[in-house]
Order: C-alpha cells, then sequence, then structure tokens
C-alpha cells in the first residue's frame, strides 16, 4: 500500500503545473473525502440522532438501574427501533487514520525530495522531476528542522504545526457540540464534562506537536483533511439537521417526538399543547 500511495501521489503530482507535492496531496486528499462523504454524512446524523435519544438512554437506565444486562438489552431495542448504529462512525475516522499513516510511510521510506523511478509502476506517467518545495520550505524536512533555519523563516515555519493544531481544535469544538449529554448534575455529566474538555484541548496540543517532530508534507495532508471534515460537518448540519421548535403538540403526540409541520420537519419541545 506504501507503493500504491507513492504512485497515486506521484501520478496527480505529474498532471499539477509545476509539478508541486503539495497540490498533489491537497487534491488526493480531497477525492477521499468525497468517495467517503456518504459514510461521513451517515456518521454526523447519528451523532446528532443519538444526543436526541439521551433523554430516553436515561430514562433506560433509571428504569434498570443495577441490571446492567436489562439496560443494554433495552438500550439496544432503542438503537434498533430508531436505526441507530453506534459503529457507524468509525468507517471515516479509520479511513483518516490509514490514510495518515501510509502517507507518513511514503514520507519517511520513499522520501519526496526527489522521484524515486524504483517505486514506480513500469504505466505510469510521471514527470522527470517533483517540486517538495511550498512557499520557499522544502516539504521533504520536519517542521524542527525547518525552524533550525532561524530568522523569520524560521518563525513562520511554526504555522504548519499551528495550523494543524488549530483546526484540529476548531473540529474538537464543532464535534463536542454534537455529543449527547448525561443528566444536569449527574455523576455521569461532571466525569464527562471533565473528560470532554480535557480531549477538546489535549488532542490538538498533541497534534501540534506530532505535526512539530515530523515531515512537514504531513501537516498539509493534516490541515487539508481537517479543514475538510469541518466544512462537511456545517454542510451536513445545514443540509440534514431537523429543524427544532417549541411548537404545540398535534392530536396525539408526545414530547419530543417529531412530526411534519408543512415541508419542514419539526420536533416538540417543552411547550404543551393547549386544547
Amino acid at each position: 500500500m506504501t507503493d500504491f500511495f507513492y504512485n497515486l501521489l506521484i501520478f496527480f503530482t505529474w498532471l499539477t503545473p509545476g509539478h508541486y507535492v503539495w497540490v498533489a496531496i491537497i487534491i488526493i486528499t480531497i477525492i477521499l473525502r468525497l468517495i467517503f462523504l456518504k459514510p461521513t454524512i451517515k456518521m454526523t446524523l447519528m451523532q446528532h440522532k443519538q444526543k436526541e435519544l439521551q433523554p430516553h438512554l436515561e430514562k433506560i437506565k433509571n428504569d434498570h438501574k443495577g441490571d446492567k444486562q436489562a439496560e443494554q438489552k433495552a438500550t439496544l431495542e432503542l438503537y434498533k427501533r430508531e436505526g441507530v448504529n453506534p459503529l457507524s462512525s468509525c468507517l471515516p475516522m479509520l479511513v483518516q487514520i490509514v490514510v495518515l499513516i501510509f502517507f507518513y510511510r511514503v514520507f519517511i521510506k520513499i522520501g519526496i525530495s526527489e522521484l524515486k523511478p524504483e517505486f514506480l509502476y513500469s504505466w505510469l506517467p510521471r514527470p522527470e522531476t517533483i517540486n517538495s518545495s511550498f512557499f520557499g520550505y522544502d516539504l521533504s524536512k520536519t517542521v524542527a528542522e525547518l525552524f533550525k533555519l532561524g530568522g523569520t523563516k524560521g518563525y513562520l515555519a511554526l504555522l504548519f504545526p499551528l495550523v494543524t493544531g488549530g483546526t484540529q481544535l476548531y473540529q474538537s469544538i464543532q464535534m463536542r457540540a454534537t455529543q449527547p449529554k448525561p443528566t444536569p448534575g449527574s455523576k455521569e455529566d461532571s466525569f464527562q464534562k471533565m473528560l470532554s474538555s480535557q480531549m477538546t484541548y489535549l488532542f490538538p496540543v498533541m497534534t501540534a506537536y506530532i505535526s512539530y517532530t515530523l515531515v512537514s508534507a504531513l501537516s498539509i495532508y493534516w490541515a487539508t483533511q481537517t479543514i475538510l471534515m469541518i466544512l462537511q460537518q456545517i454542510y451536513i448540519i445545514k443540509r440534514y439537521k431537523p429543524k427544532v421548535a417549541a411548537v404545540a403538540c398535534p392530536p396525539g403526540c408526545t414530547p419530543d417526538q417529531t412530526f411534519k409541520k408543512g415541508d419542514v420537519e419539526v420536533t416538540v419541545r417543552k411547550k404543551e399543547r393547549n386544547d
């Protein structure tokens, strides 16, 4: 697979004017996001669905307090009835990690400072040379090495990890808003708030540090991938999330039930029906 990703990278480098590697990385990342757009949409909708089901999950927990087996069975029945599959979010995340690993192997094992014909398929179109430059920075070097250049150029190299970590922070905050929230004041609420807060900020810091120590070309992929995921999340929420409103129940409805009101899908909240 490392050879495959290297050939993929060289092919798109050949297609781009100037044969810039960073342009090829961005193109490949966009194509992969488009291929996995449908699973990503499904993942996001499942996250919102799980958040909406949180009151029902709390009720199940209270109804079967002390009986984990009955609680698990009732939870699975609820998920089945509502069409929720908690594992559906795994595929897009796994793809992101796998691509990151193979890009890393390409940059470290094979390198992008010059063309390596011995790793290329014989039938693949290829440029005579490849350009690993990114606005004067050599993407085959680590950010730590670029920082040692000193002066303004050295300090500007820190934008690689800062952008990578910053976009990750934005995405973490964005994703945090979609997570189910436990009952306020409960032990689970305090623990989840603490854990969520730590992960929201800790993971971006780790991302920035890893980006600083690795080949700077990896920062291009990582930042592009995260930005695309942020844009996808915004689009999906705007396009697919049901409208929520405090309206009176129509005859036969119950609180928190979703129903059609004209062309809009409405979820009943708080306000009770007045007959």
